[in-house]
């Protein structure tokens, strides 16, 4: 009986457990469920109505808002609204554009522009028709977006301003991806204009960059900047991040190429802290490249050689061919400059066997120069030529595709010498009534060749002209420049002071470098000539963006500083001197013990002297006062 009881009560023990396990799958279960409704509420048809347009009007960011996005195109399914859902599935064709993922855009379009509907949402057919199109433009599908566009065209004229502004957006992508730069241009203009009488702002920054990008590439970087420019405070306006980073990097981009690299640093790290948020692989490669292009110009190897390879990948992950290559080349330019020679041909040899990859004849023209200037420093001759040879071939190239004026000559000469050999054919014709027939159209064929010998005789006499005014030029800087120093010589600094003065204030100084005999009489005229040389250095890596130094004659030096103020010129010639002792160091023949010092007078013009000469006069009254109390001073007074 004990023995039965105590089975009774094991047996409940384990019932027990097994209801309490049970009790708390179900719990936990229930709790999932309750989890998963309260982060994922149903959208009701309001909800999503209300979100369509929040992102149609740029109020939400796409990909900062992707889960509402795809939750309202997955929940409008379910709404029996077709028009509704239709909507949806269109702001969901552009989110899948932004987050790249092209294969799965593919499909989903071609399930929905199949739709019947959509002849009832015009609007809507063409947002499902601009994602078609920059995918296609995108995957270099030419032929089935040129069907595209001329679909677009077609509905034109009969669409309201808002559709209008739709198509040109299309067209504008279209074009800079297919290199058409003046028709870039011309829709975005169009497209601008619209978009201004329809105060749609974000529509504004788009052709505002489209317009920018374009003049960038064409080299006009005045109005690449003020459209960039335009572009990024319209955007500012509008809550679309995707967009405003790209207006951030189009204007840090434009800004780098005219040398403004701090500047631009500002606009591409705003730029690259988006692209990080959203994990936008394209828009990374983009930012770091140019990045690492500033930090390779401040001299930042090290750091510039890291994002550099850093962004091979993720430019390879992304599928930018170009700018995988871009990187691949900018690691060669750091390894040159760091020396390493052998590392830069190794990486110059693995961008040449990847040289198809290259999108346009222009970039694989650049690269190749960049190749021929290696391999000529690396006396391997033979490739060096191979690339030059290259090189005028994709240069050929890229003027053919681009140039109207190139493509109307190929095509004179290409008729030109078509008629030519009818001609010689004509020689051996018997039949004399045929070619009398035919001499008169002989006539015009060689009158044509005759105009375009002319034409070419044209362009090379203006080449010649051109290339006189630049030798006039040279010779002229050469006329102006002293040979050791490579400043200017006293001739060159007297006119530069002349014309100063002539237009405002300035302090016309004379420096003279102290004991300078005794460095030519102690260490010989090779070593003098080091410290003439090093001076200049000191000078120009010291001296303000306005003020000028030249040559005055032997150890003697004259000075053209932009300001009127005392101290300033004093803390100028410090620096000089400062800089002076640290490059004197480095000449190879002087004594460590030498220091080389130097005198100054110094002579502030004023609203009633501004004589070239008499400040001359003056400043080498202080000059003589400076050597006679001990040397290795300045001083300044105003006459």
């Amino acid at each position: 009986m004990t023995n039965n009881m105590q089975f009774k009560a094991s047996y409940l023990s384990v019932l027990v457990k097994q209801l309490v396990v049970v009790f708390f799958l179900l719990a936990a279960f229930q709790s999932i469920a309750y989890s998963n409704n309260s982060t994922t509420p149903e959208l009701s048809q309001q909800d999503v109505r209300a979100l369509i347009k929040s992102v149609r009007t740029d109020k939400l960011d796409y990909l900062q808002n992707k889960k509402q996005i795809t939750q309202a195109y997955e929940q409008s399914k379910l709404k029996q609204n077709d028009a509704l859902h239709l909507e949806a599935a269109a702001i969901y064709a552009e989110l899948l554009f932004r987050e790249e993922k092209y294969e799965i855009l593919d499909k989903h379009l071609t399930v929905y522009l199949s739709n019947q509907q959509l002849s009832k949402q015009p609007d809507v057919l063409l947002l499902f028709l601009e994602s078609q199109l920059k995918l296609l433009s995108l995957q270099k599908e030419l032929q089935k977006a040129n069907d595209v566009v001329n679909q677009l065209k077609t509905r034109f004229s009969q669409s309201t301003p808002a559709e209008k502004i739709i198509i040109l957006k299309a067209f504008a992508y279209f074009y800079t991806e297919t290199d058409e730069l003046k028709k870039t241009l011309s829709v975005a203009l169009d497209g601008l204009e619209l978009a201004m009488q329809n105060n749609d702002i974000a529509s504004q920054g788009y052709f505002y960059r489209k317009i920018a990008d374009a003049y960038n590439y064409l080299e006009n970087k005045e109005k690449a900047i003020t459209y960039a420019k335009k572009a990024l405070i319209a955007y500012q306006q509008t809550q679309d991040g995707l967009y405003t980073a790209k207006a951030y990097w189009s204007l840090g981009n434009v800004l780098l190429e005219i040398n403004k690299p701090n500047e631009s640093l500002i606009y591409l790290d705003k730029a690259l802290s988006y692209f990080e948020s959203v994990n936008m692989q394209k828009g990374l490669s983009f930012a770091q490249y140019s990045i690492a292009n500033i930090l390779y110009k401040q001299e930042n190897y090290e750091d510039a050689l890291a994002l550099a390879t850093k962004n091979i990948e993720v430019a390879h992950l992304a599928g930018i061919g170009d700018m995988k290559l871009a990187s691949m080349i900018l690691m060669l330019d750091i390894y040159k400059k760091q020396g390493l020679l052998e590392k830069a041909d190794k990486m110059n040899d693995e961008v040449f066997s990847m040289i198809d990859d290259f999108s346009r004849s222009i970039y694989k023209a650049d690269y190749l120069q960049k190749r021929y200037q290696l391999k000529r420093s690396l006396n391997k001759t033979d490739d060096a030529f191979d690339a030059m040879e290259q090189m005028l071939t994709f240069m050929k190239k890229h003027y053919e595709a681009t140039s109207e004026t190139n493509i109307k000559t190929l095509q004179i000469k290409f008729e030109v010498k078509e008629k030519e050999e009818k001609i010689l054919q004509l020689e051996y014709d018997k039949n004399i009534n045929e070619l009398l027939a035919k001499e008169e159209y002989q006539q015009k064929i060689i009158w044509r060749l005759s105009a375009t010998i002319a034409f070419i005789l044209v362009i090379v006499s203006l080449l010649l002209i051109y290339k006189q005014v630049l030798q006039r030029k040279k010779y002229y800087n050469i006329a102006l420049t002293d040979y050791l120093t490579s400043s200017l010589n006293r001739r060159g600094i007297m006119q530069k002071a002349a014309q100063k003065l002539k237009q405002s204030n300035a302090t016309i100084a004379i420096v003279d470098l102290d004991l300078f005999k005794h460095i030519n009489d102690t260490y010989g005229h090779d070593v003098g000539d080091s410290v003439l040389k090093a001076f200049a250095r000191a000078a120009q890596n010291t001296l303000a963006g306005d003020d000028q130094f030249g040559r005055y004659g032997g150890e003697e030096w004259l000075f053209i500083l932009n300001t009127v103020d005392k101290q300033s010129v004093k803390t100028t010639f410090d620096s000089i001197a400062n800089t002076l002792i640290d490059i004197c160091s480095e000449i190879e023949g002087l004594n460590n013990t030498e220091t080389i010092t130097f005198s100054a007078g110094a002579a502030i013009s004023s609203s009633s002297n501004r004589s070239l000469e008499k400040l001359i006069i003056h400043a080498d009254e202080l000059l003589y006062k400076a050597k006679q109390s001990g040397r290795n001073q300045v001083n300044v007074e105003q006459p």
